[in-house]
């Protein structure tokens, strides 16, 4: 293999996908003393955002339940939302801004970009900037808060799906229930 598809296979693999574009592939080589702050912090806004997901699913059924977090999370749903916001702010609080600026921009720039769903990340990323930049000396619940409090003030947004894929601020973790 070449150097770049070797770049290319350590991402991946790092990232848990495949498919990382160059430039994301180059911005995590660049920060690689980085590289357990970025994965830890992943997989903790991963975590505690399908956490959230179930927030509002006492009242229903297993799979109703499911289905209802599940749509929270994928699909440009709120819970997604709120994992690009607190990871955003993680990383900012972290590793600094323009270093966790640059590498959630270089994820974002796939064949995706310029969508919908990718202008929904990156929005919701730059709030995350601004409270992790803000909340420097933050812990994890603190920046989980400041994520909620955003949420809550419709300062993330969401695609309706229904509506062209608008993207439209937030306001319920269960689309509107």
């Amino acid at each position: 293999m070449s150097f770049m598809e070797d770049l290319v296979a350590l991402a991946n693999e790092a990232l848990g996908k495949r498919g990382s574009n160059l430039a994301e592939v180059a911005t995590i080589v660049s920060k690689a003393t980085s590289l357990p702050q970025l994965m830890a912090a992943k997989d903790e806004a991963t975590r505690w955002s399908r956490n959230v997901s179930y927030a509002f699913t006492s009242d229903m059924e297993g799979p109703q339940a499911e289905a209802v977090a599940y749509a929270s999370r994928a699909q440009e749903g709120p819970a997604d939302a709120l994992r690009h916001c607190y990871l955003a702010a993680m990383l900012a609080r972290d590793i600094g801004y323009t270093d966790a600026m640059d590498v959630l921009v270089a994820h974002e720039m796939n064949a995706d970009w310029g969508t919908p769903a990718s202008r929904m990340d990156l929005h919701n990323n730059a709030v995350g900037l601004e409270i992790g930049t803000r909340m420097k000396a933050a812990s994890d619940a603190d920046l989980q808060v400041a994520t909620l409090d955003a949420f809550l003030q419709g300062r993330l947004r969401v695609l309706d799906h229904n509506d062209g894929d608008k993207l439209v601020p937030t306001r319920s973790l269960t689309f509107g229930r």
